[in-house]
């Protein structure tokens, strides 16, 4: 077993002593010393149990491509994703997690475990799910596991206690979504997997159907709130026509930004793989001043 430096492993070693003394030791390789060596035990630590934990998965509209399952990483191959989480910058509420950072190497990974986007996962309150009691920025893979600034799926949140909650997760310019029960969160892993249109969620239509039984967030929050309108007062195709001046719809803009619906990396007002058509399609595709309500507490 090859390991990473810094890493905690969990390793247990059983054993059954006949008669007399007896004792067992563990050795191990270094890079820097060839020789099969005794682990020192500056290198072990006892075994606690985890802090109360979430495993999460979850899709994007946006990006998501129906035929191969899998989400483009549009952004990370344009360099576009910031090491520094977006959410703080944007107002989302932050209990815990503010300002996460992820190292550059993360971003080079290619293939189905490549970085779509930062997500923020929320823990709420049980008795009253419209509190948030911890959050934790993390990061999107093409597959929809969701993955710690560590690179590992199991997010841990110290601060609190075991009990029940809510689990919601949310993007920039997506829609955000929570399960419709609250479960148990303790020192045994529990995961919640929004890809799956079995998967109850609040609210009614929170999550848009994909192919295969699949679910994923709603696109098309360009202007960050919980409504997704077309037209009128505080819609979300404006700000798109603005980002890329305004004058000629022809024009685009590339960049980290909200009005990037389709996380493509380019803002587009139109032409094919525009950001605008998703915001229509989404609130129906018939009635422009239709709209469309995010589905959280």
């Amino acid at each position: 077993i090859q390991l990473k430096a810094g890493k905690y492993y969990h390793v247990e070693m059983l054993q059954k002593a006949g008669v007399g003394a007896d004792n067992c030791a563990m050795y191990w390789k270094r890079p820097s010393n060839a020789t099969t060596t005794l682990i020192s035990g500056t290198y072990l630590a006892r075994w606690q149990d985890c802090a109360p934990s979430v495993t999460v998965r979850a899709a994007l509209q946006g990006p998501y491509n129906t035929a191969t399952g899998l989400m483009s990483d549009g952004l990370r191959s344009n360099g576009l994703i910031p090491t520094t989480e977006p959410f703080t910058a944007l107002g989302f509420t932050q209990v815990g997690g503010s300002g996460a950072t992820v190292p550059a190497a993360m971003l080079t990974t290619t293939g189905p475990n490549a970085i779509v986007d930062w997500v923020l996962v929320e823990i709420r309150d049980r008795n009253t799910p419209a509190t948030i009691v911890a959050t934790r920025s993390a990061l999107l893979q093409r597959d929809g596991d969701v993955v710690g600034t560590d690179g590992y799926p199991r997010l841990l949140f110290p601060s609190l206690s075991s009990d029940n909650y809510f689990v919601s997760v949310r993007h920039r310019n997506h829609f955000g979504t929570m399960n419709s029960t609250a479960v148990p969160m303790n020192k045994y892993e529990r995961g919640v997997d929004f890809t799956l249109g079995t998967t109850a969620t609040y609210g009614s239509n929170a999550r848009v159907a994909m192919p295969l039984s699949r679910s994923a967030l709603w696109a098309g929050n360009a202007l960050r709130d919980n409504t997704l309108k077309y037209t009128g007062t505080s819609n979300d195709r404006d700000p798109i026509l603005s980002a890329i001046g305004g004058v000629v719809p022809t024009n685009t803009v590339t960049g980290y930004t909200l009005n990037d619906v389709n996380m493509d990396g380019t803002v587009k007002y139109t032409g094919a793989g525009n950001d605008r058509d998703p915001i229509l399609s989404n609130i129906g595709g018939i009635v422009p001043t239709a709209t469309r309500q995010e589905q959280l507490p």
